[in-house]
């Protein structure tokens, strides 16, 4: 959502407005050893969430806007074009079932499940997309935010 957010305000608006975050048990790749969580907060993102101690780093949403309106052209169309192909998949599996009565009833008063049961190929092929549009996601995150320079991005109003 953070790539989308880079290009669109309605998406920066959404992700802000589900007034959550996220927490795991060490920080992602290339962030400060404390960085294990986040959560929105009105208009900006702050690290760590709350409830885990002081915010130590916080993003504003005008800061994330800058960002996404600062990327070259070509990098802002590679996003779109990731985020389309993204979408397709979701829409293109959005209603297959996988419950276990593609071609028995689940009980004595009804029929076989009506809605479509992809075969075992097509729903390897999807998760397969589906981790190659994740990890293609993820690079190109990392290239927005060049997380792999090893720099400090200009983002944070303070770190403690």
């Amino acid at each position: 959502m953070l790539l989308d957010a880079f290009l669109e305000e309605r998406a920066l608006r959404s992700l802000l407005a589900r007034a959550g975050g996220a927490s795991g048990p060490q920080a992602p790749q290339g962030a400060p050893d404390w960085m294990t969580s986040y959560w929105t907060v009105g208009p900006k993102f702050i690290s760590p969430a709350p409830g885990t101690g002081p915010a130590r780093a916080t993003v504003t949403a005008t800061q994330i806007q800058r960002l996404g309106q600062a990327l070259p052209a070509a990098l802002r169309h590679e996003i779109a074009e990731l985020l389309t192909a993204k979408r397709a998949e979701s829409e293109r599996t959005w209603q297959w079932c996988r419950c276990g009565h593609a071609h028995s009833p689940r009980n004595a008063h009804s029929g076989p499940c009506p809605r479509y049961h992809p075969s075992d190929e097509e729903d390897d092929e999807h998760y397969r997309r589906s981790a190659e549009l994740h990890d293609k996601t993820d690079a190109l995150l990392r290239r927005v935010l060049d997380l792999d320079a090893g720099a400090q991005l200009d983002l944070f109003d303070h770190l403690h």
